[in-house]
């Protein structure tokens, strides 16, 4: 055999040889797939200063992974709260988790081998952690200011506002929206004999303030003050708010149409605080002739020395994430700020009127749960421009809605005294004084229908937004707690 032949078949069987002594079968193994690995997860560990009362923690690997229903109850959090939801997607796995405190410090685990990714033989991922601590917010007493914003406020306004610091922790003012078209007394009439009491606080409304007076059936008269003089002197006290209506269109203020007037942002897009408050934009020379006009029916009460609760701009935030709802908020909170200092500066500056008591209207919802404190505060307009603090609130009848009591009261730190500034259904007042959240005041919203006052509102397809009996407004204005009609005059 040639030589070099020879050695070249011993380099071809070399290897085989090796082969076949190291696996009989002449097969070499796959590596088997890696187990999913962390790549983050959010919130870090460590995070502190969380806020809220629910958290969404999401575990994310370097694959799509799975995590089976039978195995989903084993991931665990410790320090409180509770998991409520597990879910597997893509390349996450999300934990939903309930119940966090403020200050708390929790850990959500995930054991080892439940997740998996989607190969055969795959192992399962590694045990996974985070620990977090939420936000321990500040809890603030109650120690409103004990004057008015406005140096110059009348003596009547003053010692209402006495009164009602006088009241504050101790009592609550029953109200009610007097009125059908803003300004009359049938809802206050037709409560007054079912409840066998009228509210202490009768609500007014300059809605329609941009049209003449009687410019249709039922249009109020601002410049007849009549119906709030007599529930005046029957022993309520006043609070006015504004439905500020602003024109759609140039064309709409040129023409002086408020056919085309609105304050709904899905009716009016064209509006914003911005333009009105810039010099020289014909929505500033509107705002200024709508509060020109105001001013002087404001004037008609201040002449007959009647102090009024006036609530203007209210709900501006509408909720923090779905946005607002009237113009004034369209623009954020420093506008709209902007606006309410406005507002105070042209009345009681250079209208002169110092019968008024300033309440801002306080938003606390955010995608319809209570809002972080910082986000009331954000709003707020300041101590110097504002005399109480409220919530409009319609949730299910028997609450105490103490958790927003005290979020209000915290957003202001406890300097001004939190109302109940308007709602649906009626609360558990028995229930809110236990639990050391004493709304100032409590004033109803109202419904009609068929031109009749009612004591309940539905919606379109017939569903109640709130109803209350006879017989719970009765209790209600029945309870030891409550102040009414004819209760409230000493201070005069």
């Amino acid at each position: 055999m040639d030589r070099s032949f020879a050695i070249i078949l011993m380099a071809v069987a070399l290897p085989l040889l090796v082969l076949s002594c190291g696996d009989p079968g002449g097969v070499v193994p796959d590596t088997p797939p890696e187990a999913p690995a962390l790549v983050s997860v959010d919130p870090a560990d460590g995070t502190d200063g969380l806020t809220g009362t629910s958290l969404s923690v999401v575990f994310t690997y370097d694959q799509n992974v799975k995590l089976p229903t039978a195995d989903q109850g084993k991931v665990s959090i410790t320090g409180g709260g509770t998991v409520t939801k597990v879910n597997a997607y893509a390349q996450a796995v999300t934990v939903q988790v309930d119940g966090l405190e403020q200050g708390k410090t929790y850990t959500v685990s995930i054991p080892f081998g439940i997740v998996t990714g989607f190969k055969e033989n795959q192992p399962g991922a590694a045990a996974a952690s985070v620990r977090f601590t939420m936000k321990a917010e500040v809890s603030y007493g109650r120690d409103p200011q004990k004057t008015l914003t406005d140096p110059h406020a009348t003596r009547r306004a003053a010692a209402l506002y006495e009164f009602l610091l006088s009241q504050y922790g101790k009592k609550s003012l029953s109200g009610a929206m007097a009125c059908s078209n803003g300004w009359d007394n049938t809802f206050t009439d037709m409560l007054g004999p079912l409840a066998g009491a009228c509210p202490a606080i009768s609500g007014y409304d300059y809605l329609f303030l941009n049209w003449p007076p009687k410019a249709w059936n039922g249009c109020p008269d601002y410049g007849d003050i009549t119906p709030v003089r007599e529930a005046w002197e029957a022993g309520s006290l006043i609070q006015v708010c504004w439905h500020w209506s602003v024109p759609k269109s140039q064309a709409a203020y040129e023409a002086r149409d408020p056919n085309q007037y609105a304050f709904y942002v899905s009716d009016n897009k064209a509006f914003r605080p911005k333009d009105a408050l810039a010099a020289g934009t014909w929505q500033h020379a509107c705002i200024d002739g709508q509060i020109e006009k105001l001013a002087g029916y404001l004037k008609l009460l201040a002449d007959a020395d009647i102090p009024v609760i006036f609530r203007p701009l209210h709900e501006a935030a509408g909720d923090y994430t779905w946005g607002a709802w009237f113009w004034w908020g369209v623009d954020g909170a420093d506008p709209c700020k902007q606006l309410w200092k406005y507002l105070y500066d042209k009345l009681t500056g250079t209208y002169a009127l110092h019968n008024l008591i300033w309440v801002w209207t306080v938003q606390t919802s955010d995608a319809g749960q209570l809002a972080d404190v910082e986000k009331l505060e954000a709003w707020y307009p300041g101590d110097d421009c504002v005399d109480l603090v409220g919530a409009d609130l319609y949730v299910a009848k028997g609450t105490t809605q103490s958790a927003v009591f005290k979020r209000v009261n915290d957003s202001v730190k406890g300097r001004k005294m939190v109302a109940l500034s308007e709602f649906g259904n009626l609360l558990d007042i028995d229930g809110y004084f236990r639990e050391d959240a004493p709304w100032l005041y409590f004033l109803a919203w109202n419904d009609y229908e068929n031109g009749v006052p009612v004591l309940y509102s539905k919606d379109d397809q017939g569903n109640y937004n709130w109803n209350n009996s006879a017989s719970d407004w009765k209790s209600a204005l029945g309870n030891s707690h409550v102040l009414n009609r004819g209760s409230v005059t000493d201070w005069k």
